[in-house]
């Protein structure tokens, strides 16, 4: 398949379709099975490993849609690991691209070879297997069992909760430094492109609240202060969304620069829009079981996966030592 066979966009309405099936199915097994129907775990992956072998771009609408439409699966998690594992493990590749096994990432945490606990798990406990990145930079994919259990661990998330991976010792097939280096950069514009479908929706439920709901003998989108605080959620919305294709673009001059910056931005934009949002909707939007609570603690979570406030400070390090290649990129980020 070339790249002149499809565009990203021509996943959108498939990927929107799938999710609605998804928020009907019952449990995270049956959710993946109908993601592996339409392909879309193995979008990255090599045709060698049953995949469609597209860029990353590619999956960004895709998971745009799985952030709009509050996914309960590790889809990003089983996006990047069918990618990584091609070439190293095919046989691995080929059953994650094939949605034949549920894999998640342990973002939190590293294991030094004796014992210990990672964390930062989405969905652990409804998955087969779990990647584990290691004290020297490589990583493992265990399987749950002997000398791997998994513990429920206090989240934020309600669609993909974490849980804690405990360790005795870790084995199964392995990625080497270079490739976890690789699938930890590429997960921060997918987050990114999570962070935007969320804040799409919250942006939209926003507006059509403040269409609909009449204050004072006026609907609450009347009201200039309103005006401005969608207009502001609007700009912030398009950001990341712009953010997110710069970092991709073939004439982006930093790629890792733009990438981090991109994760930070939607990050901050993302919750942004979201408590906005809840805002706009008054007391009722402060009750948590209004949909954009959901959202505002999904991108709260992702945020802490990737690390959000350390890159921060980060960044700030590198402008005080006049390295500000990445600083001028968040600021072009939002």
């Amino acid at each position: 398949m070339t790249d002149h066979d499809l565009t990203p966009d021509d996943f959108t309405d498939t990927a929107r379709a799938v999710m609605n099936a998804c928020a009907g199915a019952g449990g995270t097994a049956a959710r993946m099975s109908l993601l592996a129907e339409a392909g879309l775990p193995g979008i990255l992956a090599p045709e060698a490993a049953g995949g469609m072998d597209l860029p990353l771009g590619f999956a960004v609408p895709v998971l745009a849609a799985a952030g709009r439409g509050f996914l309960a699966a590790p889809l990003l998690e089983t996006m990047l690991l069918a990618r990584a594992f091609a070439g190293v493990d095919d046989a691995v590749a080929a059953d994650l691209a094939a949605g034949t096994t549920c894999a998640t990432i342990a973002w939190s945490g590293a294991f030094d070879g004796t014992t210990g606990l990672v964390g930062a798990a989405p969905l652990a406990a409804e998955s087969d297997r779990v990647l584990v990145f290691r004290t020297d930079g490589t990583a493992v994919l265990v399987s749950k069992g002997e000398g791997v259990e998994v513990e429920a661990a206090a989240t934020l998330e309600v669609d993909r909760p974490e849980d804690n991976i405990r360790l005795s010792k870790a084995a199964g097939p392995e990625l080497p430094a270079e490739r976890v280096a690789q699938l930890k950069a590429e997960a921060q514009v997918l987050r990114a492109a999570l962070i935007l479908g969320a804040a799409e929706d919250c942006l939209d439920r926003a507006s059509a609240y403040a269409q609909e709901r009449v204050q004072f003998g006026k609907p609450l989108s009347a009201y200039q202060a309103i005006q401005h605080s969608l207009a502001r959620d609007c700009l912030a919305v398009e950001t990341i969304r712009n953010s997110i294709a710069r970092s991709l673009s073939p004439h982006c001059a930093t790629p890792a620069a733009a990438a981090r910056a991109t994760f930070v931005g939607a990050a901050r934009l993302g919750s942004r829009v979201a408590e906005s949002a809840i805002q706009v909707h008054g007391g009722m939007g402060f009750t948590w079981d209004v949909p954009l609570h959901r959202h505002l603690r999904m991108v709260k979570t992702l945020a802490a996966q990737g690390g959000a406030a350390d890159l921060l400070e980060a960044v700030a390090a590198e402008l005080m030592a006049g390295e500000d290649s990445e600083a001028e990129e968040m600021k072009r980020a939002g």
